[in-house]
């Protein structure tokens, strides 16, 4: 096999050898290039993940610094009006944030800084500026940014309305006529920030789809064009054969020599019984086995299901050929891994054979999984994430909406969860929340969904229907587990949840009132003292 190889080489003239060198770092550069752009890619889609994580946090502020200034216009405890306070600096930073990068020239360190106020991890903060300021053009991204001015001018009005709450129960003014016109109006705010906050975590999500699709595109297009490239060499290769036949008096032998140059694995086969005739250097390396080996393994043992093998061959009979034929195989050891194959028929030592170039795509695959776990799932908890979360929540909805069918939407926000983060450090908080999502999904049906909308807020979609009787044993297992005190980093953490429960179609036609009626519910439950569940009751008219 060595003078064979030899002799090969012997026979392609210089153009043609440089031509080999060529089309290897054309590979080469190929290959780099859809590294560097699925590199950059999961960039993107980890900064529209970061700003989804962002807005969870946001929201979570919102809503407690409302919730808190409620309470400081009807008890008039300072503490209260010093936990709006202390809520509303998420808000405040993200808006210096966004102030700061719509500028023509924004210092990066105040817009950083905004960030970091926000609460935002330090480590997605770089990626997110990028985001903004290179993409704020795009559509969907232009879309999210305004919305987020929009929620902005809301918070302005808060701030506003804040300040004559403050001014009143200052001033002894706190009778329920001065009062209960700013609570109207507070309301009136909270009201109007809720669609704002799932329309920007909505349109963050179209985003990262949009982006994955773009990017699953661009790779395959790069993997065909290398697979067409392999395989418009290797058939230039059995082209060349009958010349290099001539020139050495070789034949088919010169072909098995040639193959040993191809940049990607190469086999032939026998029709008849599947027997392996010829593996290249490379095809060995891939199947992790020897040469002293062929006789003894067929093509159909590399296969991990023998259909796959089935139908590739009925293709071939109806087109002769096949090109970039995703299947899963296996090596030697048993071990799978996704290839993509390119397959012909020829003759060789004067028999019907198949030519197959194949490319391990187990990294493309890799990559293709990691993409969209970081778009549609939460990365501290592993549960659904709001966008993922939201689009199954819609799929639901207009399926409900095609049977009559019913669903139920539960709200759990943890109690106290900002005094144990302060005390205990943002790592036992994330220990704890990861706590939480495994004894939430412990407690629910495999066909319910347990969702991190963000901060310490999770949701649960039964979409079996909204039996009232199965909610409540639901809402009681949860109650009962979450109060089983938590081992966190040699504390022990006592834990409670405030559920929140609506369902559908009573309490909300579309899925913003669903959402909206959960969430108030839940409210109402840290209203009547926390650790309980409250469904939602619709406000008098």
């Amino acid at each position: 096999m060595a003078e064979s190889t030899q002799l090969a080489m012997g026979a392609v003239p210089g153009a043609k050898r440089q031509r080999l060198i060529l089309i290897a770092w054309l590979f080469s550069a190929i290959i780099v290039l859809a590294l560097a752009f699925t590199y950059y890619g999961i960039g993107l889609l980890s900064a529209a993940r970061a700003y989804v994580g962002g807005e969870g946090l946001w929201s979570k502020a919102q809503k407690d610094a409302v919730y808190s200034l409620a309470r400081y216009a009807r008890y008039h405890n300072v503490h209260e009006y010093q936990a709006y306070r202390d809520s509303l600096k998420v808000n405040l930073g993200d808006r210096q944030a966004r102030l700061e990068l719509g500028k023509a020239t924004p210092d990066l360190g105040v817009a950083r800084a905004g960030f970091l106020l926000g609460r935002n991890h330090p480590d997605d903060i770089d990626g997110m500026i990028s985001l903004f300021r290179n993409f704020r053009r795009v559509p969907d991204i232009d879309k999210a940014i305004g919305i987020w001015t929009r929620a902005d001018l809301e918070i302005e009005q808060l701030v506003i309305l804040s300040q004559k709450i403050h001014a009143a129960v200052q001033s002894g003014q706190t009778s329920d006529a001065v009062i209960l016109p700013y609570l109207r109006e507070l309301y009136a705010i909270n009201q109007r920030l809720m669609p704002m906050e799932d329309a920007f975590s909505y349109t963050l999500g179209e985003a990262a789809r949009k982006t994955e699709l773009v990017l699953l595109v661009v790779l395959f297009a790069g993997v065909s064009l290398c697979l067409l490239a392999a395989y418009q060499f290797s058939h230039r290769l059995v082209r060349q054969s009958e010349d290099i036949e001539a020139a050495l008096r070789q034949g088919e032998r010169q072909l098995r020599a040639l193959l040993q140059f191809a940049p990607t694995p190469m086999i032939i086969i026998r029709l008849a019984d599947q027997a392996i005739l010829f593996a290249n250097e490379h095809a060995l390396k891939q199947f992790k086995m020897t040469a002293d080996r062929l006789d003894d393994v067929h093509a159909s043992d590399f296969y991990v299901k023998i259909e796959d093998r089935e139908r590739l061959m009925q293709h071939l009979q109806e087109h002769g050929n096949v090109g970039d034929w995703e299947v899963r195989m296996k090596d030697a050891h048993g071990v799978a891994f996704w290839a993509s194959l390119s397959s012909q028929c020829i003759n060789y030592y004067g028999q019907a054979c198949l030519l197959t170039a194949l490319s391990n795509i187990e990294l493309r695959k890799r990559h293709q999984q990691e993409l969209h776990r970081r778009a549609f799932y939460d990365e501290l908890t592993g549960l659904p994430n709001r966008a993922m979360f939201m689009g199954t929540l819609d799929d639901t909805f207009e399926q409900k909406l095609e049977d009559g069918g019913t669903f139920a939407l539960m709200f759990l926000d943890l109690d106290h969860f900002k005094g144990i983060n302060d005390e205990l450090g943002h790592s036992a908080g994330d220990r704890l929340l990861q706590e939480v999502a495994q004894r939430l999904k412990a407690c629910v049906a495999d066909t319910d969904v347990v969702a991190r909308l963000g901060g310490d807020e999770f949701v649960i979609l039964v979409s079996d229907g909204a039996d009232a009787e199965r909610l409540r044993q639901t809402a009681s297992v949860i109650l009962a587990v979450m109060r089983t005190p938590i081992q966190v980093e040699l504390q022990t953490i006592h834990i409670t949840v405030s559920i929140g429960i609506s369902c559908f179609p009573q309490d909300g036609a579309d899925l913003q009132s669903m959402m909206k009626s959960a969430d108030l519910a839940m409210y109402s439950a840290k209203e009547q003292g926390r650790n309980n569940v409250q469904w939602f009751e619709p406000a008098p008219s």
